[in-house]
């Protein structure tokens, strides 16, 4: 397998495959499940499951049976985190919103089609639109949808921005056409309902391009409680929380 002209290292994708498997389901698998979920022999499962173990990527349970995420995982997410700079640059704004308005607020990354929320401040009785370090296909928040209306804005194709497996009919692309456009026009994004999906509801606003051209940050609340003018109200809040951070004054 190659990736732009260079073969790939199997070893190194099937570490990367297990990590994400495990990353993605609930409980514990045992060697035999994750083999035959990663189609990998147990002989080389047992092999991978033994390295990452030692190295603390992966864990068992007391019976040394079922596997699960190690620690490492969560020392390199945290790594992730306190050195990129939007985050750092964009905390003290999530936090300023958090206090000032009281509710649910959440910093999220346009990732493959993906919105993935980077991180939460939460108040208990307000859902958050994602849980941190989860993702959803973009289109499906508010946070995905500001984005993404900026950036097929910029004559990127639509298409091209959503995860394959959201596969939309026509009419649903149309939609969703015309959601993005009333969003470039008010400047920000708007969920008024809960989906499917079980996400919050919310408002939210793009950083800006010189520090996260697929970031954005959501301001979370109760469903049944936000109205258009409330809407615009956040937003302004957010735009002006992001223009004092920046400028060092939060």
């Amino acid at each position: 397998m190659t990736t732009g002209g260079t073969p790939r290292v199997k070893s190194a994708d099937r570490t990367v495959e297990l990590l994400e498997l495990l990353a993605a389901i609930p409980d514990r698998r045992t060697l035999v499940e994750l083999a035959r979920d990663l189609g990998i022999p147990k002989s080389s499962m047992h092999g991978l499951l033994h390295t990452l173990v030692q190295r603390g990527w992966v864990e068992t349970d007391t019976g040394g049976s079922r596997y699960g995420l190690g620690v490492q995982a969560l020392r390199t997410g945290a790594a992730y985190l306190r050195t990129d700079r939007a985050v750092r640059r964009l905390t003290s704004v999530v936090d300023w919103l958090h206090r000032e308005l009281d509710t649910t607020v959440q910093l999220g990354r346009l990732v493959g089609g993906h919105m993935v929320c980077l991180l939460t401040r939460e108040k208990a009785d307000v859902r958050p639109m994602l849980r941190t370090g989860w993702s959803s296909p973009a289109h499906t928040t508010a946070m995905g949808r500001v984005v993404l209306a900026r950036a097929t804005g910029d004559d990127v194709s639509l298409a091209r921005m959503l995860p394959a497996s959201a596969a939309l009919t026509p009419a649903a692309l149309d939609a969703l056409r015309h959601d993005l456009a009333r969003t470039v026009e008010r400047g920000h994004a708007v969920d008024t309902r809960l989906t499917d999906l079980d996400h919050g509801t919310g408002v939210a606003v793009a950083a800006p391009l010189t520090l996260g051209p697929y970031d954005a940050i959501g301001v979370c609340a109760p469903a049944d409680a936000l109205t258009e003018p409330q809407a615009h109200e956040i937003a302004a809040a957010i735009r002006g929380a992001i223009k004092a951070g920046l400028a060092g004054r939060l």
